[in-house]
């Protein structure tokens, strides 16, 4: 296990700012599978504000429908030896609340004997699975999909050298060779990104960043970087603006879909550590794992909102390990709630609480936001926006359609708003949440535990 672990890192590493400290609040949840090697994770995402899935390295996935509070292990086939890779955390996909795709390794007497993939087209219900490769030594190492339909895979077996690229057109079911050139990110069934390098830790450049504008048939070289430092994550918000980060605190971006990428120097990241994760919200907001200097370097987050313009530093709730304790995946809901992943099973959260009754900030869209906490235990508090004047009603029905309780009925001026619930007068179970305001209307689940 060790020689194929080793072999694919070595094949595949193919405006003045002084960083401020970020506000908010980090709290470390809490990982069903325990913590150290046994409970190992990489990739994080979430689908909606409140349900989120985790990768795991024994071959399930964690689940959470509040926001991680509380996290449950899903095994889709027990029956199944399967590991998985968790650095870097990109063996998982989600593009809807229903449609999720995990790749992992066949095991069978401690050696990898091929690749599968579970899917699920209802959220997690049911889950399916398609053999990618029954080839001794071939191992997964990347797997994303844009739509329910068109995926990619990346294969590699680590007893030839040999790298295979799959793409499916029909959600999973069947998968046909393609051309690849490394690490890949595609922003939409046509457009996709790759970079390949070769080594960790200093490998010897050129670096390279490739397109390709037809699904992975042809790409054309963007990029080479002849510098110290392999290429680690990118990650493309739209067509237009990506990033690409690496070792001793490499970070590049493009505004223009890759005619031109240009390296970022004022993130305050340290040069001494690797940068492994990097997750874009949208062209403005990024955020970019690191770790401190000094002898407990502490997991980071470099955070912009400008672009790159300015940058602040997060810190994370995780102490070194032994100087293991890297940040695998990266994931933000809006700016003011994301999730990491780290090394030795960890899970954080960052969240910022929304300020209130605010109706004089402007509001450009409709949002009812998962109530936290959740399950709770009598008060809860439930937080939307509306970019409209209308009347508004705020109701809780329980889950046979009976309405317990009317929060809000009332005309309000556009804005931001939040108010507590007492369910003091309720039994335990799970209620519906439903606001209406105007034309638009959105409901959400919550769990009273008593």
């Amino acid at each position: 296990m060790k020689k194929c672990l080793l072999t694919i890192a070595i094949f595949f590493a193919l405006t003045f700012n002084v960083a401020s400290l970020a506000q908010g609040n980090w709290v470390v949840q809490t990982n069903p599978l325990g913590s150290g090697e046994q409970a190992m994770i990489g990739k994080v995402q979430f689908v909606s504000a409140g349900e989120g899935w985790i990768s795991c390295g024994n071959g399930g996935l964690l689940h959470t429908t509040d926001a991680g509070l509380h996290w449950n292990f899903i095994n889709p086939f027990p029956a199944d030896t399967v590991q998985r890779g968790n650095d870097p955390g990109n063996v998982m996909s989600w593009v809807n609340e229903t449609h999720g795709w995990i790749i992992g390794n066949i095991i069978s007497n401690e050696e990898i004997t091929g690749v599968v993939v579970f899917y699920t087209t209802d959220g997690g219900t049911n889950w399916q699975k398609k053999v990618l490769s029954t080839e001794a030594g071939t191992m997964s190492v990347q797997l994303q999909f844009v739509d329910v339909n068109t995926g990619w895979a990346l294969l590699f077996n680590f007893n030839t050298g040999t790298a295979t690229f799959l793409k499916t057109t029909d959600g999973g079911n069947n998968w046909v060779p393609v051309d690849g050139r490394g690490i890949f990110y595609y922003a939409d069934v046509n457009t996709g990104y790759a970079f390949s390098g070769s080594g960790v830790n200093g490998g010897e450049p050129p670096f390279t960043i490739f397109k390709t504008t037809d699904g992975g048939a042809n790409w054309l070289l963007q990029f080479e970087d002849n510098t110290p430092g392999t290429f680690n994550a990118m990650y493309f918000s739209d067509l237009n603006h990506g990033w690409v980060v690496g070792d001793t605190g490499k970070v590049l971006k493009t505004t223009d879909g890759g005619a031109n990428w240009t390296f970022v120097t004022n993130t305050g990241v340290n040069t001494a550590e690797r940068c492994k994760a990097v997750f874009a919200l949208d062209a403005n907001n990024v955020w970019i794992s690191n770790k401190a200097s000094g002898i407990e370097q502490t997991p980071i987050l470099l955070h912009t909102t400008n672009g790159g313009i300015t940058w602040s530093t997060m810190i994370t709730p995780f102490g070194d390990q032994f100087g293991y304790n890297a940040i695998f995946s990266i994931f933000f809901n809006d700016e003011n709630n994301g999730w990491i992943t780290a090394d030795w099973g960890k899970i954080g959260w960052y969240t910022i609480p929304i300020s209130v009754d605010d109706e004089t900030k402007p509001v450009e869209e409709f949002s009812l936001l998962q109530n936290y906490p959740n399950p709770f235990n009598p008060i809860t508090k439930i937080s939307w926006q509306s970019p409209v004047n209308s009347r508004q009603t705020l109701r809780v029905y329980d889950v046979l359609g009976n309405e317990v309780a009317t929060l809000v009925n009332e005309y309000r001026n556009a804005g931001i708003y939040e108010i507590n619930f007492d369910a003091s007068n309720l039994p335990s179970g799970n209620y519906i949440y439903k606001l209406q305001a105007g034309t638009f209307t959105q409901t959400r689940k919550m769990t009273l535990v008593k």
